[in-house]
């Protein structure tokens, strides 16, 4: 005789319960996050770090076969306004220095379709112009393909150029007040060696890094009669840094600036020319000497202005930035 057993439904998970586990796993996943970002953003600050690395070793190659680094870029211009000209008198071709240094950075190629004669925008150089070369690119920054050269109204573009986020060091001071007399390591037509530097090699910038979020960087040079504005300016939006435009040679050269106060990385009312990155607290540089330094937001003026200049005298702390 076969009795009739009672079959009793397996327990689950009550409502309570499931809303407890899903609470667990929310605030787990809320601690992970920051630490995920965190890790991604310290490959991709190394990776810069790395960039910035090539480029100071592509400048000491290049220095080793000319005798001296190459220029910020190069311009005719009329002599007639002073031995260095002005920025209204650069006629090209304005090629700069980042495109000088092409076969130190595994970019002969590259190098051997700019005919250097001529500007960067006309018919001989269409196919270089628009490219983007990886070890001039931040990898914490979401860059364009290409970026555009406006018009002094920034109503229309009127040149397209392949992008970039690292910046030759001009000095200090305003670009166009004298282009051609940088007290950095980067101006129109410079030819600096070694011993121009008399800060010493390990106290003077070369290379530092802006992001797309300021305003746009290239690697190919100065376009002849083009202006830089912010990108929001261009793109639409709210801009919270300053919205005066730069001539184009802004978009491969910086200054430490000292109008409208002396502006350091990451300034929050920073100038189209100035320096900025999306690493936390602050930028990426590579002196001279081919090494690389993380310079701080919070660095003080003055040692900012004095790792600007080649030969300004100054003293710097090792503990200044």
């Amino acid at each position: 005789m076969i009795r009739n057993r009672q079959i009793r439904p397996g327990r689950g998970f009550t409502l309570i319960e499931l809303l407890v586990v899903i609470a667990i796993i929310a605030v787990l996943i809320a601690l992970l996050l920051p630490a995920v970002q965190s890790a991604r953003e310290a490959a991709r600050r190394a990776q810069c770090v790395n960039n910035l690395k090539q480029i100071g070793l592509a400048l000491h190659n290049y220095n080793d076969s000319h005798g001296v680094f190459p220029p910020g870029y190069s311009s005719f211009y009329k002599r007639d306004s002073g031995d260095a000209g002005t920025a209204e008198d650069d006629i090209g071709p304005g090629w700069g220095w980042a495109s000088f240094i092409l076969p130190q950075v595994e970019q002969r190629a590259l190098f051997d379709s700019i005919n250097f004669n001529f500007t960067l925008t006309q018919p001989h150089n269409l196919t270089s112009q628009y490219l983007r070369v990886g070890a001039y690119l931040c990898p914490s920054d979401s860059t364009p393909v290409t970026v555009p050269v406006r018009n002094e109204a920034n109503t229309q573009t009127m040149y397209t150029v392949g992008c970039a986020n690292y910046v030759g060091m001009f000095g200090v001071g305003e670009i166009g007040d004298a282009p051609g007399r940088g007290a950095g390591m980067f101006f129109r037509n410079s030819k600096i060696s070694f011993a121009g530097v008399t800060d010493g090699a390990s106290n003077t910038i070369a290379v530092s890094e802006r992001s797309h979020n300021l305003s746009y960087v290239t690697w190919t040079g100065r376009a002849v009669g083009g202006w830089l504005f912010t990108t929001s300016s261009v793109e639409g939006g709210t801009d919270k840094f300053q919205v005066d435009p730069e001539e184009a040679f802004t978009m491969i050269l910086g200054p430490a600036g000292t109008e409208d106060g002396a502006r350091t990385p990451n300034d929050p009312q920073a100038h189209v020319e100035d320096y900025w990155s999306y690493h936390p607290g602050g930028v990426n540089a590579v002196l001279v000497d081919g090494s690389v330094r993380f310079i701080k937001s919070a660095i003080n003026p003055i040692p900012w202005q004095a790792l600007a200049t080649r030969a300004g005298g100054e003293i710097i702390s090792a503990d200044a930035y």
